[in-house]
């Protein structure tokens, strides 16, 4: 595949978040689009520390300057990817992709789609959403961990429920309908939110969720044979998996017929979902070959992201080189690292 994939791909993203399914999305295409025999990079946007944006589980190399120069310079055209919150016109991207993972303007008002642009969805009601041009391709690529969010392994009797408004709140400003109060709330990103394996535990003993938006939590409670109640309101009018998910495991709103279809259909949804996850590869492999022919008929005639890309300062150059140092002395000893100073200095290729 690797032949048939030499042009690059360049997934534009923020750094890697734990509780950011669709940064998490991000990072997982690049590291799939690699394993299929492609090469992608994410580009890091906004700039951040290399050390404290990478994923700890996806193989997803940064961008950096002399990776772009040497594509550019080898008539390796980059296919770039990215987000429907990242504005990314100012990087001359010779091959675009959007790749939708909420509905189009939903959290944020974008550049217009251009008439050019390779048009891709996370789901089937993200693309049926999209009035000016159908998106070539749907990749539903859900990135909650089935392994980990699982069913307790004994059975259980279930109780309680508890309730997710993150974006709904925090966001949009809106108030907790009167059907959740009293509930436990389950936040993210805040000093007292739950940790991943608390989160599990209350999914795997919970009754029901309740969630006022689309959030990864809502298919990890379904995971762990939680039901999901889904709570519509102004910003939230249709699930973005239920396609996918074929409406099993969750209610639309809180009617008891409703209610009894989620409990009754949670078991089969995280069977349907184990399924879909088998269709992922042929999905990427698809959308590469389409890029892939785009991009060996565009002109690359402007280096990709051109005086953007960040090469470290000084101070960091020092640091680094103390590490090196370090190294060297630890493998070589004083003497023999002061002859490959010495050596170095004499030819010229001394340099921090």
């Amino acid at each position: 595949m690797r032949d048939l994939a030499k042009h690059p791909y360049y997934i534009v993203s923020p750094r890697y978040a734990r509780t950011s399914a669709g940064v998490r999305v991000l990072f997982r295409l690049a590291d799939l689009i690699n394993r299929a025999g492609g090469s992608a990079f994410i580009f890091l946007s906004p700039h951040f520390n290399h050390d404290l944006a990478s994923s700890p589980m996806d193989v997803a190399p940064f961008l950096n300057q002399r990776i772009v120069d040497y594509h550019f310079q080898n008539g390796l055209t980059p296919i770039v990817v990215y987000p429907e919150t990242v504005r990314i016109s100012k990087f001359a991207p010779p091959v675009r992709v959007r790749y939708l993972l909420n509905y189009d303007e939903l959290l944020f008002r974008n550049e217009p789609l251009a008439a050019d642009d390779y048009l891709l969805a996370f789901s089937q009601a993200i693309a049926d959403q999209i009035r000016i041009e159908k998106p070539r391709r749907t990749i539903f690529l859900p990135v909650s961990d089935p392994v980990f969010f699982c069913p307790p392994r004994e059975p259980v009797v279930r109780s309680g429920s508890a309730f997710y408004a993150g974006k709904f709140k925090y966001h949009f400003g809106g108030k907790a309908f009167p059907i959740t109060d009293g509930m436990l709330e389950i936040t993210r990103d805040r000093p007292d939110s739950q940790t991943p394996d608390q989160i599990r535990s209350l999914f795997q003993r919970l009754e029901f969720f309740y969630c006022y938006e689309d959030s990864a939590l809502a298919l990890e409670a379904i995971l762990c044979g939680c039901p999901v109640v889904f709570l519509p309101n102004e910003h939230f009018q249709t699930p973005l998996g239920g396609k996918e998910l074929r409406g099993l495991g969750y209610a639309w709103g809180a009617s008891p017929e409703q209610m009894r279809h989620a409990q009754e259909t949670v078991a089969a949804a995280r069977e349907e979902h184990l399924r879909r996850l088998d269709e992922i590869p042929g999905q990427v492999k698809a959308f590469m070959v389409d890029t892939q022919a785009i991009a060996a008929n565009r002109a690359y005639v402007t280096p990709f992201a051109k005086g953007f890309l960040k090469p470290p300062g000084l101070l960091q150059r020092a640091i680094d080189f103390t590490y090196f140092l370090r190294d060297v002395i630890d493998d070589r000893g004083w003497a023999g690292t002061l002859k490959i100073v010495g050596k170095r200095i004499r030819s010229g290729r001394f340099r921090i």
